[in-house]
């Protein structure tokens, strides 16, 4: 909140946001880290990225949002909701992927976020469930606690989620290298007992 607030707004909310995720990934991993000196560090180290990469979000939703309070063609709403489906998917781990990957430039982050989105659509999926039932049952039995933990809460999820979706894409990767070298032995030892 005071990050948000410091950096005047909508212009603290990407580099809160890419912070806590960060800081929540190392609680995720085991790691014992100085939580307030740990989160200011991250909102120095990519302040700048964070803050454009919020803002084309908020403005790519609400351009959405707002075509498809106006739009009445059916086909422009299917295609309006498609888009709005791929937004959401790239939303839901843009922050994880910025937190866990050092990779550049902008776009392609995001779409490397869709793609993981996609491939790990029952992910995705559960992800968007749970943070839903939280927000519903707090604002439903407790709205107060939302001030505290409305932030906190989902942010650890998707910190924790993102996790066991790169545990399991590494897994898978190491697989497949593991599999390749094999079969080209194979090959190797084919081509020796022909000679």
């Amino acid at each position: 909140v005071r990050c948000t607030l410091g950096g005047g707004g909508i212009f603290g909310i990407g580099p809160a946001t890419y912070a806590a995720v960060s800081v929540c990934r190392q609680w995720v991993l085991g790691k014992e880290v100085p939580t307030a000196q740990t989160f200011w560090h991250y909102v120095k180290e990519g302040y700048k990225e964070a803050t454009a990469m919020s803002l084309l979000y908020m403005f790519a939703g609400t351009v959405l949002i707002v075509d498809l309070l106006f739009v009445t063609q059916w086909y422009v709403k299917g295609l309006l909701f498609l888009l709005l489906f791929a937004y959401g998917l790239s939303l839901l781990f843009i922050f994880p992927v910025m937190a866990n990957y050092n990779v550049k430039g902008m776009f392609f982050k995001i779409k490397t976020a869709f793609w993981i989105g996609l491939s790990f659509l029952q992910y995705s999926l559960v992800t968007t469930l749970l943070i839903a039932v939280f927000y519903g049952l707090f604002w439903s039995i407790f709205p107060g606690i939302l001030v505290f933990l409305g932030a906190s809460l989902p942010l650890f999820l998707l910190a924790w989620m993102g996790n066991q979706v790169f545990t399991r894409m590494e897994a898978l990767h190491h697989n497949g290298t593991k599999q390749s070298k094999r079969g080209k032995h194979n090959e190797q030892t084919h081509d020796l007992k022909i000679g």
